[in-house]
Formats: structure tokens, sequence, C-alpha cells
């Protein structure tokens, strides 16, 4: 079964779910995830998790290009178009391409 996977604002089938060797997540671990379980479609406590990412890319002064709401829909979006109704979904951000190196 193939999974439908949110990357960069829009549903993509996990074949095309690509990021670059060059991506700073990839290379130094430099992002943050959240992880957040939902039952029978409905997702608990979406927006204290959302909001809890949100506090954790402000700690590493990682930019957000989303807003709180659009990251709750998108959520909703994919546990909708893989038709799962129990699961766990894990929201990941990294500071994407950058020079070699440490500067956030």
């Amino acid at each position: 079964m193939s999974r439908n996977i949110w990357l960069d604002g829009k549903i993509v089938d996990e074949s095309d779910a690509k990021i670059s060797v060059f991506d700073h997540g990839l290379l130094y671990g430099d992002g943050i995830f959240e992880g957040i379980r939902f039952y029978n479609g409905r997702v608990f406590r979406l927006s204290e998790h959302i909001e809890r990412l949100y506090l954790s890319a402000k700690a590493l002064l990682l930019k957000m290009p989303w807003t709180l709401e659009e990251v709750c829909e998108a959520t909703l979006q994919t546990i909708r178009a893989n038709n799962l109704n129990d699961g766990y979904i894990r929201l990941v951000v990294t500071r994407g391409i950058g020079d070699l190196g440490l500067n956030p």
C-alpha cells in the first residue's frame, strides 16, 4: 500500500517524497518533530501538538513557513488522504538546504 505524505505544502505519493542530501535535517539533525496519535479519525489534542511544534521551532530559530491553522489542516488532510482511522503521524520540520556548517 502506497502512503501519501505532506511535503512542502502538498500531498505527494511516498515515492515522490524526497529531500536533498544537503538538507540540514539530514546532515546535522537540525530540525524538530512532533508525534501525534489519532483515534477514529480524530486527532488527540491537535492544537496543543501544533503549538508545541511552533514553540520548538522558535527555540531553534527555525522559520515555519505555514501558519498554525495550515499545519493543523495539513495534518488532517494527510490522515484523510491515507484513509486512516487510527494511527500515529509524525510531523518533521528541518532547516532545509543550506551551506555546510551550523548557522541558524
